[in-house]
């Protein structure tokens, strides 16, 4: 089906935004802002209605003034890094400090922070894809070399795929990640009715900051054992799960309420686990409903957190002439 899309505003530095709308015969919408690759929404069908499972905003300002990543992606990296430095081939490069002492998914010049530029616009009969380009040039936000991004939107049945793809010409690090918020009630209160199941028995362990100590954990038996199919504790997670088989899906969400079940599948090594307990109670969000903490939940597949100063880690190093390639897909299907 035809893409459209709208002016949606301007950034500080006078650039326009654009906001894209893909859809198809299955009845699902997926809303793109330039701002950030940011995924504004996406419409479920379920049997009585759509749902727009992803937590947002009404306007683009919003977005700009929002300090919790909202539907955005995210880089150079993902994650925190501790102490926001890092060594690559004898240098030390500092970053900023965004959180703390750490530096967190990228800092203030992430790409959660720039317009990207429109490449590449696709539309089929059941799918439909949108690709936005960024160039990063060496140096900025502290990071060595110059990046180019390539993130393509493909919304295909009630799949929506998201890949990364970049190339660099100087050794850096890259670890991005999708940062939506998901309710699959659609409603943006507390999502502990939700059920979770992880392909994971592991997961980094944490030190005050949040940040990896170098060890890993095994779930059986703990807090963060969702082996099986269960709801939220009370208990606060912001952690790194491990998948277990690289093929398997990381993840599978049910909610009863909806009649929707959400099924994740990446090609990487996990993904980190948010429950959305940051979220200021009474943050305005789209169509007037009011956010707090756990109104949504994150699962962000991406390499190991910290890899950069951890060597015991997979390296997330991208070297020139390597090709990055990072691929997602939030798989939607009705249980009732």
């Amino acid at each position: 089906m035809p893409i459209s899309y709208k002016p949606w505003g301007r950034t500080p530095y006078r650039e326009d935004v654009l906001l894209f709308t893909l859809e198809n015969s299955a009845g699902c919408k997926a809303h793109i802002s330039t701002y950030g690759a940011t995924l504004v929404g996406l419409e479920i069908p379920t049997k009585n209605t759509a749902i727009d499972v992803v937590l947002g905003f009404d306007s683009l300002q919003e977005y700009m003034d929002d300090g919790n990543y909202m539907g955005a992606t995210v880089g150079r990296v993902a994650g925190r890094i501790s102490n926001a430095s890092f060594e690559l081939n004898g240098q030390k490069y500092q970053l900023d400090r965004n959180e703390s002492s750490n530096h967190l998914h990228g800092g203030k010049y992430g790409f959660n922070r720039r317009n990207w530029k429109v490449l590449e616009q696709n539309d089929e009969t059941e799918s439909s894809s949108l690709t936005l380009e960024l160039h990063c040039k060496d140096g900025m936000g502290g990071y060595p070399g110059n990046l180019r991004i390539e993130t393509t939107f493909t919304l295909s049945g009630t799949t929506l795929s998201i890949v990364h793809r970049a190339e660099c010409d100087s050794p850096t690090p890259l670890n991005m990640t999708a940062h939506p918020y998901f309710n699959l009630n659609g409603d943006g209160k507390p999502v502990n009715n939700h059920e979770f199941k992880f392909s994971s028995t592991q997961c980094a362990s944490l030190d005050e900051s949040l940040t990896p100590d170098g060890k890993i954990i095994k779930t059986p038996g703990t807090a963060a054992d969702f082996s099986n199919s269960k709801p939220l504790s009370e208990t606060e997670c912001d952690s790194y799960f491990i998948k277990d088989n690289s093929q398997s899906s990381a993840a599978t969400v049910r909610s009863s309420a909806s009649g929707i079940e959400m099924e994740i599948f990446s090609n990487q090594h996990g993904f980190l686990f948010y429950t959305a307990d940051g979220i200021p109670p009474g943050t305005k969000g789209k169509n007037d409903f009011q956010y707090g903490p756990r109104s949504g939940f994150c699962i962000e597949p991406m390499g190991y957190p910290d890899a950069v100063n951890r060597p015991e880690f997979p390296s997330v190093i991208l070297n020139p002439g390597e090709k990055y390639n990072h691929s997602t897909e939030y798989r939607f299907r009705r249980i009732s």
